[in-house]
């Protein structure tokens, strides 16, 4: 029967094989340093001389360390030698030696001698080689060996696993030196070991077990070593413990009938991440196994239910922590998904190119942004271009709805598009999804992408500028380069309105639309910008001087209150929002406002009261915390308006 090669051991090479004699000499000494010889006869198992075999000869490199000093391969159908004979020059000095057949000859079933007695550099004894003298060994090279055994788990029960057997090196590390995999009833043998010291590891271990060495150690450094002898059959078991897992049972609302899983999430990196899952059985039961000893969170999720996590949340950040010790087996971590909502629609006249696929995703507000919810299956229809899609897993909420072309061949052929042809979540046409209900008709079309560019003069700083859909809902901004420059690229087919300067700051400019309308007028005093599948330029601002409030701030005792903010802003929050500072006297000067009617507000920083405190004509102090009595104070563009009185931050 053939056998097959060693880990650390390589056919031999035609080249190999007419080569007379290799010597490497790795010390580098010099010519003239004294020298000694080491030779002699090595032999095979049974005592005839071994023709081809390797000699390295190694020497002290520090405690319990050995380091290659030099090493001859002879082969026997090239020397001139008698068969395994050898004659190696060293310079003087004590070395220990060690002979085994050549890596290419890895069919050979000799294992390694260390002279004399030893199977490696450690159980080796001294050779010490005078000027001039010749120190003659006669090693034996010894049989093979080989270690059986079984892995098993709780119970008894076999375990499938890779058995490493990691050998004992000159410079005191441990080198693989290959293995093999047990049966399905845990059982394995390894063979062709040369004898000597060694420790044994598990690898590929199955999920659901801890990986560990011999004996019950988890690595490799705390492994109990194990003395392999020639021509013999050693033995060692493996009980594997089970890491820890989590179970428990789902139970669906009545209408579930699709996929459900439960994904088990562990704390990394300061996010929770996904680590394991398992679906849900019929009978509602899941078992997530082969966790860790750490905390970890649990979440069930499906195309017609809404993602619960336990005991409470619909993601992981909001669920409790299970603890988990080593092979803890949690049980009863029960969860109960409600019903999903869920959203229709079609894709009309999607182009795609040579390649590709619509990628829907449900985007839902929460607060004053929009958290991507989950991706729905898109699907062509009839013999035209149009597809239709459906999204799942939805929770009651407001939601938009926006398609991307995920993997084209060169470059999308369309740019991102939201329902309501937004090239953005917060700038579609937000709907409703009621959970356990079907919202149909939210139709997306899309086209080949277009751009809006420009510059904005006047300015010294950086300015915002904001694009705006048809409804007046904010799609997205961009911020001029140092030369004033802006580009939206990228953007669906459409009509949209641009706006300049509209971020609160303090500056003396005042915002506008294009096409040079005054931020007063509101949307519908803007110009609109027609965008179809091309670059429009030109779309320009120059930033003129704003009108100015001025007014001044002082404490119940009648002091300047010195470093506070205030603000001037629209009744309606629909004009841009401008802010100062008041100065050592109390002073201030709100600047940048257009032609409109703004309210004064004193911060709560420094207003004295637990709320911010609006200019107020009638009250005693001219401040109030109501928003309703605040009177409004009219400005018009590069003109100050002066309030009637000092305002006092104090409540009336």
């Amino acid at each position: 029967m053939p056998r097959r090669p060693r880990a650390g051991r390589a056919p031999i090479s035609g080249v190999a094989l007419v080569l007379a004699l290799i010597v490497t000499l790795l010390t580098g000494t010099s010519a003239t340093a004294a020298t000694g010889t080491l030779n002699g006869i090595v032999s095979g198992p049974d005592g005839t001389p071994y023709g081809s075999f390797m000699v390295e000869v190694y020497e002290a490199d520090g405690p319990d360390r050995w380091r290659l000093a030099a090493s001859q391969t002879v082969w026997q159908s090239s020397t001139a030698l008698p068969p395994g004979e050898f004659s190696l020059a060293l310079p003087t000095g004590t070395y220990r030696a060690c002979f085994r057949a050549p890596d290419e000859m890895w069919w050979e079933d000799v294992g390694q001698r260390c002279w004399s007695g030893g199977y490696d550099v450690w159980g080796a004894t001294d050779i010490v080689l005078a000027e001039g003298g010749t120190t003659t060994v006669t090693p034996s090279l010894p049989l093979e060996a080989r270690l059986r055994g079984r892995v098993v788990g709780a119970g008894g029960a076999g375990v499938s696993a890779y058995v490493a057997p990691y050998r004992r090196m000159p410079d005191g590390t441990w080198q693989w030196r290959g293995g093999e995999q047990s049966l399905a009833d845990g059982t394995f043998v390894v063979p062709d070991l040369d004898p000597g010291t060694y420790r044994f590891c598990l690898l590929d271990v199955p999920r659901e077990f801890l990986p560990e060495c011999w004996e019950d150690v988890a690595s490799l450094d705390d492994a109990q070593e194990v003395t392999v002898d020639p021509d013999t059959t050693s033995a060692i078991y493996f009980r594997v413990a089970r890491r820890a897992t989590i179970s428990g049972s789902v139970t669906r609302p009545p209408a579930s009938t699709g996929y459900v899983s439960v994904v088990a999430y562990r704390r990394q990196a300061d996010r929770w991440q996904y680590t394991a899952a398992d679906d849900v059985g019929g009978d509602g039961g899941y078992r997530i196994a082969g966790l860790d000893a750490d905390t970890y969170r649990v979440c069930a999720s499906g195309y017609d239910v809404v993602t619960a996590c336990w005991r409470h949340g619909s993601q992981p950040a909001e669920a409790r922590d299970i603890v988990l010790a080593t092979s803890q087996q949690r049980t009863g971590i029960d969860l109960a998904p409600g019903p999903a909502g869920f959203v229709e629609g079609t894709l009309p006249e999607m182009y795609l190119g040579a390649q590709g696929y619509p990628n829907v995703t449900a985007w839902r507000r929460v607060g004053d942004d929009w958290e991507a919810v989950a991706t729905g299956e898109s699907v062509p229809v009839g013999v035209g271009n149009d597809w239709t899609y459906a999204v799942g897993s939805l929770p009651t909420g407001t939601y938009v709805v926006c398609v991307n072309h995920q993997e084209p061949e060169f470059v999308p052929a369309f740019p991102h598009t939201c329902n309501g042809g937004s090239p953005t979540p917060q700038g579609g046409e937000p709907f409703e999804v009621i959970a356990g209900a079907t919202t149909t008709g939210i139709d997306i079309a899309t086209g080949q992408a277009g751009e809006i560019r420009g510059r904005v003069n006047g300015a010294t700083e950086p300015v915002r500028v904001d694009l705006y859909m048809p409804s007046g809902r904010l799609a997205t901004t961009r911020t001029t380069d140092a030369n004033g420059y802006y580009r939206f690229r990228e953007i669906p087919s459409g009509s949209y309105f641009v706006g300049f300067h509209r971020e609160t700051a303090a500056s003396s400019l005042a915002a506008e639309w294009w096409r040079n309308r005054g931020d007063g007028g509101g949307l519908a005093g803007a110009t609109p910008v027609p965008v179809d599948a091309a670059i429009v330029s030109g779309i320009s601002a120059t930033l003129d001087p704003g009108g100015t409030i001025t007014g001044r701030l002082l404490d119940g005792s009648g002091d300047p209150v010195v470093g506070c903010q205030l603000r001037a802003r629209a009744p309606d929050n629909a004009l841009a929002v401008r802010r100062t500072v008041t100065d050592a006297e109390g002073y201030f000067a709100v600047g940048g406002l257009s032609t409109a009617s703004y309210l004064v507000l004193v911060t709560r920083a420094c207003s004295g009261a637990a709320t911010g405190l609006y200019y107020d004509a009638d009250s005693p102090t001219r401040t109030n915390p109501q928003v309703r009595d605040a009177d409004p104070v009219a400005v018009v563009r590069g003109q100050t308006a002066p309030l009637a009185g000092d305002l006092v931050a104090a409540t009336p």
